[in-house]
């Protein structure tokens, strides 16, 4: 099982605060992950194609999309984040 975390204003554009989805052959990099959840879900493809798209950590360690992922890990989704 993957766990699909959704932080802050990704949070309330997606509508719920987590997804949970069986490990699968095909999904073994964040992008692999990205890719299905933007065909499953239009919510989630709207927000992948914004300007800002979101930070990306696995397992609390910030991540690209060519990160791998396995059974068991947690895939986090949050806004970028602006200093000052």
């Amino acid at each position: 099982m993957i766990t699909v975390l959704y932080f802050a204003s990704i949070r309330e554009h997606m509508g719920r605060g987590e997804d949970r989805l069986e490990a699968a052959r095909e999904l073994t990099t964040v992008a692999a992950l990205i890719r299905h959840l933007s065909e499953t879900d239009s919510s989630f493809n709207d927000l992948i194609q914004s300007p800002n798209p979101p930070l990306i950590s696995v397992n609390q360690v910030f991540a690209e999309t060519s990160s791998p992922i396995t059974d068991g890990d947690e895939v986090g989704f949050f806004p970028p984040m602006t200093g000052g």
